[in-house]
């Protein structure tokens, strides 16, 4: 029986997590284990996962924060789709949310295939979605109920002010909340975590230990020495220079409803609209170019804008604990791994992790070994299917003008799993039975969007043309019936 849960570390991670946890205890009954979230008032948090995808929607519904008060609170904008840029020389395609109508547009897609280049683009020929980001329309209409939405749509968010909301929301529900700085960690000789010790000499037990300290993995890392599988030689961006651009100092001409992602000379750079300033990065690799030369490049790209803004700088390592879940101390977050913030995959590990901890713990009672060996696998697997995605994007670019690019597109940095579906998807396209297991973050058409905008060339099914998706009624349906994004965000205050 787990009668006591102690949460190392706050921020997104910890009070997601701490979150998730006592809403699932309340819906199961019973008598529910004491969460005590223990975080160091000064250490910052990191905050630059701005961008979600749409299964944050159920976890702040789940966790019971209304949408508009999210909102409000988080300085958050709808994102219904990624844009990329210069990914392949002079091409800009759309990774939009909402996925098209199999197998009925099966036909549809092999016919669009064998007009190739020829054929309008393979976003604007089967999404809604990325059809009227021209007219940037919100993915719902004003009175319509909280996270309701015919459209698949996620939020840009300030990550700081989630942290702040979901405090304020974790000490109603009665999670104990320490600020003091974990000095020691106290590990018996079975390997199980007893204890941590403040600075200020109080000692804090629990059965089971999440570790959400981030980077510093205080628990999993320093105390346990869980090591790392590095994934470095795949996915080559290590650092990030970031900017954070008020409406005061220069306003877009829209607050778009999707995040911008544009290649740069060692990396790409994001884009964010918030409700009151953009977010930008520049995400790179230091072993081809200096912290100063990304830091000159961002700006550049900013213009007169950023010249007094103060950057910031981020080292990271994409990687992944070799198990999350060790004992009675469990990893969530940047503790047990990262992948470089493409596709915005971040937030969600932490939402998956914390989901799986909720599904697993209400029901474990003695069997905690056996939910662990079961978390283990289901997160192995899903930063496996991350690390493939993120990685596809190199693989299928066509850059090769600068030395980063020409590495970061090398065979040498293919991940395995991508070998032999890459040929095959020369021949096919992408499904189910291409993959190991379950798809948990992105779908088939995650996939074709990617492949087809990058300009990857499958060989079509032969067959006689066929009547493609006519999405004219539904595009001008949206542009009746929603309002423009920016009118949307007025109604909030």
């Amino acid at each position: 029986m787990t009668s006591s849960i102690l949460i190392a570390g706050g921020g997104s991670a910890g009070w997601i997590t701490a979150n998730v946890l006592a809403a699932s205890f309340e819906r199961a009954g019973g008598l529910a284990p004491q969460i005590t979230l223990i975080e160091a008032p000064d250490i910052p948090i990191i905050g630059v996962g701005e961008a979600t995808v749409p299964s944050i929607r159920r976890t702040l519904q789940y966790i019971g924060i209304g949408e508009r008060e999210f909102m409000r609170a988080c300085d958050a904008t709808f994102k219904t789709l990624i844009r990329f840029d210069d990914w392949s020389p002079g091409i800009s395609f759309d990774h939009p949310f909402d996925r098209r109508e199999r197998p009925a547009t099966d036909m549809a897609v092999e016919d669009w295939l064998r007009h190739g280049q020829d054929a309008p683009s393979f976003d604007g020929t089967f999404s809604v979605l990325s059809r009227i980001t021209a007219f940037n329309l919100a993915p719902k209409a004003v009175g319509w109920p909280d996270y309701g939405s015919p459209f698949p749509y996620a939020y840009h968010l300030d990550a700081v002010k989630l942290a702040r909301a979901l405090t304020g929301i974790g000490l109603k529900r009665g999670i104990r909340h320490v600020l003091g700085r974990i000095t020691d960690v106290n590990v018996a000789a079975s390997g199980s975590i007893e204890s941590v010790e403040l600075e200020d000499k109080t000692i804090h037990s629990a059965d089971l230990f999440v570790d959400c300290t981030g980077f510093a993995a205080r628990l999993v890392g320093q105390a346990l020495g869980i090591e790392k599988t590095s994934f470095s030689k795949q996915l080559l961006c290590d650092r990030a220079v970031t900017l954070q651009i008020p409406f005061e100092t220069y306003r877009p001409e829209r607050i778009r409803t999707y995040t911008q992602a544009t290649a740069r000379s060692s990396g790409w750079q994001w884009d964010i609209n918030l409700q009151t300033r953009r977010g930008v990065g520049y995400v790179y690799s230091s072993s081809f170019q200096t912290s100063d030369e990304a830091e000159r490049e961002l700006r550049v790209a900013e213009g007169p804008p950023a010249d007094d803004l103060e950057a910031r700088h981020i080292a990271f390592e994409s990687h992944k604990r070799k198990v999350s879940w060790q004992g009675n101390c469990v990893a969530v977050g940047l503790a047990d791994g990262f992948l470089e913030p493409l596709e915005s995959s971040g937030l969600y590990m932490i939402e998956y992790a914390a989901q799986a901890l909720a599904d697993l713990l209400p029901h474990a009672g003695p069997n905690l070994r056996i939910a662990a060996n079961r978390f283990n696998a289901n997160m192995t697997s899903l930063y496996a299917e991350v690390l493939e995605y993120v990685n596809l994007h190199y693989m299928t670019s066509t850059r090769r003008d600068t030395a980063f690019w020409r590495a970061a597109t090398d065979q040498s940095a293919i991940v395995d799993s991508l070998r032999d579906k890459l040929p095959l998807w020369r021949t096919k396209r992408p499904s189910e039975l291409d993959f190991d297991g379950p798809l948990r973050l992105f779908s088939i058409e995650s996939y074709e969007y990617l492949l087809f905008g990058m300009g990857h060339t499958v060989r079509a099914a032969s067959g006689a043309s066929t009547q493609r998706p006519d999405l004219s009624g539904a595009v001008a349906k949206c542009k009746e019936r929603l309002p423009n994004h920016e009118e949307w965000l007025s109604k909030l205050a």
